[in-house]
């Protein structure tokens, strides 16, 4: 028992670390910018080749919101009771869309036992908005991730929230971590949005 929890504490503080050197790196990256140019892929890499991150709990459910455009919207999807705790949050800033005071929909559904969500929304992205992933409780390794990356720790620093395209290819995009166990990257169309690593 006083084992696992040493491990445990062990793995918390070599992702606290990792975070911190993927977050120093990114404050010498490039400029964000705004619009599709912030939303360009770093790589671009079969979907068949990308290891995703697994998830397990009780499941997030499918939402649907509707706003006002103009206004600054965050969804929070959590996993399902007695945690509660949070899956992922979709940031809509007030300059998502083209025009003010029109209503939008937005509807997010979490893929099955992944991190992953498909988002639509009923009026087209102007600017960016961001999708985050939280994976402090559920974070599972596949077993083809260890093989490949050869520990969880090494697996995490090389995730990064990706983009499904024609079904086949996945956009690794420019993703950043805001908090210990978070995975943040901006967005600028519908899709399927997935957590994954690419050997």
């Amino acid at each position: 028992m006083v084992g696992d929890s040493m491990t445990a504490i062990s793995r918390r503080l070599r992702r606290r670390a990792s975070g911190l050197a993927l977050g120093l790196a990114a404050c010498g990256g490039r400029a964000a910018g705004s619009g599709a140019e912030s939303a360009a892929p770093v790589r671009v890499v079969p979907l068949a080749q990308a290891i995703v991150l697994e998830t397990a709990g009780p499941p997030p459910h499918d939402t649907v919101v509707e706003f006002v455009t103009g206004e600054r919207r965050v969804v929070v999807l959590r996993h399902g009771p007695p945690e509660n705790i949070v899956f992922a949050r979709v940031d809509f800033p007030a300059t998502a869309f083209a025009d003010s005071g029109r209503p939008v929909r937005a509807e997010l559904r979490p893929r099955p036992g992944v991190y992953g969500l498909d988002l639509s929304t009923s009026l087209p992205l102007k600017n960016e908005a961001s999708v985050s992933f939280n994976y402090a409780r559920y974070f599972t390794a596949p077993a083809r991730a260890r093989e490949l990356f050869g520990a969880d720790a090494v697996f995490e620093r090389a995730l990064a929230v990706g983009r499904v395209q024609n079904d086949s290819l996945l956009a690794l995009l420019p993703s950043t971590r805001p908090a210990s166990d978070v995975l943040r990257a901006g967005f600028t169309a519908q899709g399927r949005y997935l957590v994954a690593a690419a050997k």
